[in-house]
Parts: structure tokens; sequence; C-alpha cells
């Protein structure tokens, strides 16, 4: 029988689409549909990843979504749980302990940076202390104060980290990246919210983009993507989304 990855490509290459024309419309990589069509399962994310993905192509070429999932249940020798994706629980709970220790890693590193700011800075605002000198000839000794202006522009350090909040109005799971770091591989349910926070950025993937509203700094900025589609490599900074 022919493999789900050889019937998707026969169909691609029918409808006279190259890989990249599917990568940019999808906004699958083309490493991901390579994989796809070449049945390299193994190379992609966990099983509920490689659904997502196996729809949204199917969805583009104009193919029976359920068939190829089912195509590739087979093909994978899995079974269809009786509940709807009852089997991405476990997938939340192998992927708990990864997250909590990627938590108390990052805890650390901010520790770190925040003890080289002291040891970088400390002697800086100390320097600006001039000698002791002393009054009528005695020993008690007089130290000049910084002005204003210079304490102040030693001492000011303005650390803003963002904070993103991710409510679900509908199931769908979600990949965050923070900073660049895998933080998160989850599954939401209605009503279930998330937070992160960052120096700087972060990347989300998400299996049902429109069930995902996104929150910066308590902000609204609307829904991962639209529709039921999967959205990948979207970036969340203090500028907004963008993809």
């Amino acid at each position: 029988m022919e493999s789900v990855g050889e019937l998707l490509r026969r169909e691609r290459e029918a409808q006279g689409k190259s890989i990249e024309d599917v990568a940019k419309v999808t906004r699958m990589s083309a490493q991901t549909l390579t994989a796809i069509e070449e049945d390299r399962f193994g190379a992609l994310p966990a099983p509920v990843y490689v659904k997502g993905h196996l729809r949204t192509y199917a969805r583009f070429l104009g193919l029976d979504e359920d068939e190829i999932i089912q195509r590739y249940m087979r093909s994978t020798q899995q079974h269809e749980p009786t509940e709807l994706d009852e089997w991405d629980a476990v997938e939340l709970e192998l992927h708990e302990e990864e997250r909590h220790a990627t938590r108390r890693n990052a805890w650390i590193a901010v520790a770190v940076v925040a003890a080289g700011l002291i040891l970088f800075f400390g002697p800086r605002l100390w320097s600006h202390r001039s000698p002791s000198s002393t009054v009528g000839g005695g020993d008690v000794p007089v130290v000049t104060e910084p002005s204003r202006e210079a304490a102040s522009e030693d001492t000011m350090i303005e650390w803003h980290r963002l904070e993103l909040m991710a409510v679900a109005k509908e199931r769908t799971w979600v990949r965050v990246s923070v900073d660049g770091t895998p933080v998160s591989d989850l599954t939401l349910e209605p009503g279930d919210r998330r937070r992160w926070e960052a120096d700087e950025s972060f990347e989300l993937d998400v299996g049902n983009g429109g069930a995902l509203e996104l929150y910066l700094d308590g902000e609204y900025l609307g829904t991962a993507g639209t529709g039921r589609r999967l959205v990948e490599g979207l970036v969340v900074t203090e500028a907004g989304m963008s993809q």
C-alpha cells in the first residue's frame, strides 16, 4: 500500500507544486515537509504535532484529512484513542519535568546576571566618593556624596521582563520557546491559562491558531492564528506579533 508520505508527494507533484510552494502557504518548514514525504516521522516532534502537520498538508492539497490521519496511524501501528487525542495528556506529563527543570535553570541564570551587575556597577558607585579630608585639623573624615545626576546615571538600571499570557478558547496544543530556549510543550483545554516571562522574545507553535488568545503585559494582542489552522514560528516581542 502507498505510504502516507508517498501519497502526499504524489499529489503535490500532480498539482505541479514544489516543497517551497507548500511551505510558503502552510508556514511549515521545508525540512518538516520533506520528513513527512519520506515517512521519517521519528525526525518530527511528538505524534500530536505530526497529526497537526498532516492535517495542514492534507487540507492544502485538498485531500481527506481523516483518511490521511488513519493511514498514518496504520503505518505507525497506532490505534485511534477512545477519546479525542487521549494520549495528549501523556505527552504533557512527559514534558512537565523538563519544563520545571528549564524554569529552575532560568532563575539560576537570572541570579548569575544580577550578581554580575552588582560586581560591575558596585565599584563604579564607590569610585564617586572623594578622598577623606579633615575638619579643623581633626580626624573626623568628610565624605563628599556623589551628585544626584551621577548617582542616577549609574544606579538606575531598567530591567523590564515581558510577560506573555495565553488563554485557550478551544482545545489546542502549544509549544513555547523563551528567548530561544524551549520551555513548554503542552495541550490546553478551553479556559486554561498559561504565563511565561522573557527578556526579549517568545516563539510559539500552535495546533489550533484561532483557539489561543495572547496577551502581552496585560494587553490583548489577538489570536495566534485564524480558524483551526496550524501556526508555526509565531514570534512575540515588545513590538507585537510577527511571523
